[in-house]
């Protein structure tokens, strides 16, 4: 049980030092889609590789996590898109992103489910790997997220984070985390 505990500590303290570095941050526009966004779980749309905007998560100990995990961020005048990528070489339907959008707190597994799942919002899920199932080496998995700007509590300039803890098949569970400002439509 210990090591659990201090991988849930290490998580917290990585969260925490991303959320302290954020407020030092310039807030950052979340870039307006060219074209229109499908909830499909894939990045095929031009906008998700030309104009969103990448976060890279990292480690505690600052440097690129291992497995890479990003996010990025996109809207249009009605919507917040949001892309989560995870690699992950055994996707189990707990492994789950967690983002705070200000003061708006969500929870979003491998299997697409959300807590809280707010009115209209949308999400979608790519897993290139089969659910569940530890025989085999799985590559990756991805949500695409769609939230209506409308319910979104907070306007303007709002610290945002992140985050993940994956238990690759090595066993030793591994946290990582982006923050940074941005300026919510």
């Amino acid at each position: 049980m210990a090591p659990r505990i201090n991988a849930t500590v290490l998580a917290i303290l990585t969260i925490a030092a991303c959320h302290k570095a954020s407020k030092e941050l310039p807030a950052r526009a979340v870039p307006h889609v060219t074209g229109a966004i499908k909830i499909d779980g894939e990045w095929d749309e031009p906008d998700w590789s030309k104009t969103s905007l990448r976060g890279q998560f990292l480690g505690s100990d600052g440097q690129l996590s291992r497995p890479t995990s990003e996010v990025r961020f996109l809207r249009d005048d009605t919507t917040l898109y949001v892309g989560c990528y995870a690699a992950d070489d055994d996707i189990r339907s707990t492994d789950a992103f967690d983002l705070k959008l200000g003061t708006l707190a969500l929870h979003i597994d491998a299997t697409g489910n959300s807590a809280p799942l707010l009115a209209g919002m949308k999400v979608a899920v790519d897993r290139d790997g089969t659910l569940d199932d530890p025989r085999n080496f799985d590559e990756e998995w991805l949500l695409e997220i769609a939230i209506p700007i409308a319910s979104l509590p907070d306007h303007g300039p709002a610290n945002v984070t992140a985050s993940r803890c994956d238990t690759p098949k090595h066993g030793k569970q591994l946290c990582s985390a982006w923050s940074g400002r941005l300026v919510l439509p």
